[in-house]
């Protein structure tokens, strides 16, 4: 583009924001203790710098709201407005350009005022017109840099900017400019002359003599100076706020060249890096009463909006948890172990059935491992006796009376960790053996029908209840559904916890073989907790004294037996074939063989321990093809018949062992023994 007077239009490199996150920080804090509900105008400062510069860029950080502002070293002050809104809808509406105007217009205020002539640090101005979502700790923003849209700055076509090393006769202007203090760097004028000094705006321009400014100074010697952050041949806008400035403060330069010096700072070149433009200001008063300005700064995608920047990672209370709750297992990966994968148990959902004292230090350790997806089923209030160990529960919660285990444990959990996920079911787990009436039936009906519904859902399920047969219904669940099932059981001094078969032939018997007196038994082929058992499970708590119906267990053990299941669960995780990985066991219990280790280690089937001798054995059984849980004829008769199988189930445990045969079977044992003792006779003697 080139005007009437064949000048090309002078171009300016426009300026770039550059917001440091503290700035969203202090803004926060000034906002929520502070300004509240007040969205008045409020100053802030800015800084940039000319020091081997990069961009342009325009910063603000923490520091930008101090009352007494220095900058870094090396760095210029800008001087700017923060017009911060109360809702997005307010940000949205406001009127960019009526803002953009009336910040011109104190532009022209500090003219005329000689503000500006004070403090030459307001031609670097700018505005950030935002918003603060203190909820979401998302930030809108849009910078913008005020400027009279004329005068339009010409140039002969070709010209090319002057190197100041590069002009022996003004050598003597990088000593002068070496010698200044940093903040009068910003603006000043060097005449060529004067060997010396600079000459600052007050020194030259009276602003209420306008017509008489810079008339007794030879225009040809004079360079009009600004520290220049542009690292390119084209000045940055600066450059057009100081020409606009000297425009309408000294009328006598319009119609003429004049000289600017854009003073940079290189490793190279020191301040003879700077360079010197010759440019033409028109002589155009017209403009003058109606002025227009223009500065908005385009967005990232280079169109004219504002930005968005989420400081979510730094300054939610619950995602800076979740950041140092994961410390642990992320310094892990450093070294010690650096092929773990965290998202794996991050994304696995975890079904808790029992939430007493396995059930909370099960959750507890869960969380530790950075699971998030915890759900608990039990129907039990919180007692007095439980507090002391059961350690998501508090004595209140016993006082209160009302407090159940499920959703307490819960609230617990999302409290310990804000970012978990947890939920809480306070139901009934129908057992084998514990008839279900007809009053309430329905509501059985209901509890069995999210239960189902549940495991589904859900990835892993843990067997933490306190009874043999209230583990029936989620291991027979987890069976037809091909979950991974952990139990996790406890006795007076002893402990097992174990995995169950995963119900997949994958092909993996083919894969797996045994080494040396290592016998090998592959994860689809492992047994359930019931299928040693060749009887259903009954009424354990019928007929029982308070110590019989309660788990009375050295404190210790059931932390021992949670911290198995759940090192157990991670080992799982991490093995490449998940619940499929074989268990390797020892017959003779003396191997000599390596057993094979997943990325945690070994992963037996299960693991019983005493602390009468402290001591853990790893036994591995098969699965019992007549198991009352976990065997096909079990499972394919709740895929056929669902809830109504169930029903049978608990009415009376016989139809379970009528179903898989055990009844058959220990009918034909009880004829061996009836058999044995007819032939045995007693002798006189």
């Amino acid at each position: 583009m080139t005007s009437s007077d064949n000048k090309e239009v002078f171009l300016f490199q426009p300026l770039k924001s550059f917001v440091s996150p503290t700035f969203w920080h202090k803004l926060s804090e000034i906002k929520i203790d502070f300004d509240r509900l007040s969205d008045a105008a409020k100053p802030v400062y800015g800084f940039y710098t000319n020091c081997n510069s990069k961009s342009c860029l325009l910063e603000v950080d923490y520091s930008s709201f101090n009352t007494s502002f220095n900058p870094p070293k090396d760095y210029y002050t800008a001087i700017g407005t923060l017009y911060n809104k109360n809702t997005i809808e307010d940000f949205k509406e406001c009127d960019k350009n009526a803002l953009l105007q009336a910040e011109g217009h104190k532009f022209l205020d500090d003219i005329a005022t000689g503000t500006i002539l004070d403090d030459p640090r307001l031609l670097a101005r700018f505005i950030i017109l935002s918003f603060a979502d203190l909820k979401t700790h998302n930030y809108y923003y849009w910078f913008a840099f005020p400027c009279p849209l004329k005068p339009t700055l010409e140039v002969s076509p070709g010209t090319k900017p002057l190197r100041l090393a590069d002009l022996p006769d003004l050598f003597h202007m990088i000593q002068i400019i070496e010698s200044l203090p940093d903040q009068k760097r910003s603006f000043f004028i060097l005449n060529k002359s004067i060997k010396d000094r600079c000459i600052e705006l007050k020194d030259v321009i009276d602003p209420n003599n306008l017509m008489d400014n810079l008339l007794d100074q030879n225009i040809d010697d004079l360079y009009f100076c600004f520290a220049d952050p542009s690292e390119y041949d084209n000045p940055s806008w600066l450059m057009r706020t100081y020409a606009a400035f000297l425009h309408l403060s000294c009328p006598s330069l319009a119609g003429k060249n004049i000289k600017f010096m854009g003073v940079r700072y290189t490793s190279v070149g020191k301040y003879g890096s700077s360079l010197i433009w010759e440019v033409y200001l028109p002589k155009d008063d017209k403009y003058i009463d109606d002025l227009k300005f223009v500065g908005w700064e385009p967005n990232k995608n280079n169109k004219m909006g504002p930005r968005m920047v989420s400081m979510r990672d730094s300054m939610d209370p619950a995602k800076l948890a979740e950041n140092s709750i994961n410390l642990n297992l992320k310094l892990m990966k450093w070294r010690l172990v650096p092929e773990l994968n965290l998202e794996t148990m991050a994304d696995t959902k975890c079904l808790l059935f029992g939430a007493g004292t396995l059930g909370c230090a099960v959750a507890r350790n869960l969380l530790s491992w950075g699971f998030k997806h915890i759900t608990l089923i039990d129907n039990g209030k919180i007692s007095f006796s439980n507090p002391v160990r059961q350690n998501l529960y508090t004595h209140e919660d016993a006082v209160q009376g009302s407090n159940m285990k499920a959703t307490t444990a819960a609230k617990r959990l999302k409290e310990i960790n804000p970012n978990s996920i947890t939920q809480g079911y306070v139901m009934q787990i129908p057992m084998p053996g514990h008839t279900i009436g007809d009053s309430i039936k329905e509501g059985a009906i209901e509890d069995l029908e999210k239960i189902i519904s549940l495991v589904r859902e859900h990835d892993v399920i843990f067997l933490l209840t306190d009874s043999r047969e209230s583990r029936w219904l989620p291991t027979m669940l987890g069976a037809a559904n091909k979950k991974i099932v952990l139990n996790a059981a406890l006795g007076f001094d002893s402990y097992l916890v174990m995995r169950h078969g995963n119900m997949q032939d994958l092909g993996e018997s083919s894969k797996y073989v045994d080494i040396g007196d290592l016998k090998c038994i592959p994860g689809s082929q492992l047994g359930c907790y019931f299928c040693n058992d060749i009887t259903a499970p009954g009424n354990s708590l019928k007929d029982r004294t308070l110590d019989q119906q309660c788990t009375v267990t050295r404190p210790g053990v059931s932390n021992i037996a949670a911290s198995y299941a759940v090192e157990l669960l991670v080992s799982i995780l991490q093995h490449p074939d998940k619940d499929s990985a074989p268990a390797y066991f020892s017959s003779s219990g003396k191997s000599t063989e390596k057993i094979p280790e997943g990325l945690l280690g070994i992963i037996p089937h299960s693991i019983r321990g005493m602390l009468f001798n402290y001591e853990n054995i790893l036994p591995a059984t098969r699965k019992f093809s007549q198991c009352i849980a976990c065997s096909e004829k079990i499972v394919g008769e709740f895929q056929a018949n669902g809830i109504e199988f169930l029903l049978k189930a608990f009415e009376t445990t016989k139809y379970l062992e009528d179903l898989t045969g055990i009844s058959e079977l220990m009918n034909i044992d009880a004829n061996i023994i009836e058999c044995d003792e007819s032939d045995f006779e007693l002798s006189d003697e």
